[in-house]
């Protein structure tokens, strides 16, 4: 039933809540009700797996919470998946309905004659992998994505009078979470389709009136480049970033433009499998851990699990937001919570005396350089003083990989500065790394670091 939606209130009723690009007014809270029920009503049948290919659009919203709504569990999928990854995906979880607004054949099922148990608490499907059609998804609760989705509306402050902006995808974890956040609030979210550089996105958040803007380490370093006061966003209080490390004079920037006009900038920490979020470094907090990514959520915490010397060691998060665990088939939606509200989330880090986090890499991230074992994302981090970089293991070495400037004579500069730089702060010796440039650095959908591309160029 959609009264058990936590993202439907009947309270807000004929408030504003969404418009999508087709959209000529907003879709109040009841209008976005009345369209839930009708897909609840499309839907309507025994318990099953709806797969959802998901757009940044208000039919898609309200496929989602209608589906939900049903008593189904929903896994959401980049509508762009080719053909093939679709048959792999669909033939590996043989869902029982198959759904996607705007196209022709909008639902299609129930498919399975003999439905196939569901643990009862699964709710929602995500894939950690973007775009790449990858059947290991993310087995989530609704109970998290509401702690998850509250969670984030305390820490960022989030109201009725807020507008979001909607542009990062919905099958995306942080996508859905600003969508899911705001939505919890009766707040408002301008759904796009159109991308970042599009001639037509800014002018639709302007005349959206957005007051937050959502965004990963690819959108900041284009803001940069073009300048941050470019954006004449006048209703903008809030920006927010994840989906990966971002170097510090960029979130120094961003700090510094938000603060200049009274709004804040938050450097948010998640994965998918927190569904997603863990952490936010508030505002007021930045200019005295420039590097953190803040405490905790509210009623979450983290764990540094056999910490060294330096008091780092691997992060544990826990919290009501945590998955259930993953699923790789069909059979594994059947399976409870495994996790119980602990995560180890695989990255490597410390905790300073106010709780505040900060992450020092990848527990898998780490190479063999000349038989010393390296953080690759400290290199990154030592390596970015300049410019964009990115660095990957190379036969007993390290390549640095450099967004170039353009300009030979600058770049080869640059690289002798870094090289210098890196002899200076690590015992790696010089003939341990080579140095490449490239147009840029390239990011997968999710707008982290492309590091399989890069290792396919050597």
């Amino acid at each position: 039933m959609l009264s058990q939606v936590p993202f439907l209130s009947s309270s807000f009723g004929s408030e504003p809540a969404l418009l999508d690009d087709e959209g000529r007014a907003w879709v109040s809270y009841d209008a976005l009700r009345r369209e839930s029920e009708k897909w609840s009503d499309r839907l309507k049948g025994p318990r099953g797996l709806v797969f959802l290919y998901i757009r940044n659009d208000v039919q898609s919203v309200a496929a989602l919470l209608g589906a939900l709504g049903a008593g189904h569990a929903v896994a959401l999928f980049d509508p762009k998946l080719s053909a093939q990854a679709r048959a792999r995906l669909e033939a590996c979880y043989q869902p029982d309905w198959l759904a996607e607004p705007g196209v022709p054949h909008e639902v299609r099922g129930p498919l399975n004659s003999v439905p196939v148990s569901l643990d009862p608490g699964l709710a929602l499907l995500l894939s950690t992998s973007g775009s790449t059609g990858s059947p290991k998804l993310v087995r989530l609760t609704l109970a998290a994505i509401e702690a998850n989705a509250a969670g984030i509306s305390d820490v960022l402050g989030i109201g009725q009078a807020d507008v979001a902006s909607g542009h990062l995808p919905l099958h995306y974890s942080y996508g859905l979470s600003v969508l899911t956040s705001h939505l919890y609030r009766g707040a408002r979210v301008r759904l796009t389709e159109y991308g970042f550089m599009q001639r037509e996105f800014w002018p639709s958040m302007r005349n959206a009136e957005i007051t937050h803007f959502p965004g990963v380490p690819f959108h900041y370093h284009m803001l940069a480049k073009l300048g941050f006061g470019r954006l004449n966003l006048n209703s903008l209080r809030t920006m927010t970033q994840a989906g990966g490390a971002m170097s510090v004079a960029i979130r120094r920037q961003a700090h510094a433009f938000m603060s200049e006009r009274g709004g804040g900038f938050y450097v948010l920490y998640g994965q998918t499998e927190a569904a997603p979020r863990m952490a936010t470094l508030q505002h007021s907090d930045f200019p005295v851990a420039d590097g953190s990514v803040g405490t905790a959520l509210p009623g979450c915490r983290f764990e540094i699990r056999e910490p060294d010397e330096n008091n780092c060691g691997e992060v544990i998060f826990y919290g009501p937001n945590v998955m259930q665990g993953y699923a790789e088939s069909r059979a594994d939606l059947a399976l409870g919570d495994i996790l119980k509200g602990r995560l180890q989330t695989g990255d490597i880090g410390w905790l300073d005396e106010c709780g505040r986090l900060y992450l020092t890499g990848r527990a898998k991230r780490f190479g063999k350089i000349y038989g010393l074992r390296v953080s690759l994302d400290e290199l990154e981090r030592e390596a970015s003083m300049l410019a964009p970089v990115a660095a990957v293991q190379a036969g007993e070495g390290v390549c640095i990989f450099i967004a170039s400037s353009g300009n030979e004579a600058q770049d080869s500069e640059h690289k002798q500065i870094l090289l210098d730089h890196l002899l200076s702060r690590f015992t790696i010796p010089r003939a341990g790394y080579t140095f490449r440039s490239v147009d840029a650095i390239p990011h997968t959908a999710r707008g982290k670091v492309d590091y399989a591309a890069l290792e396919n160029l050597e």
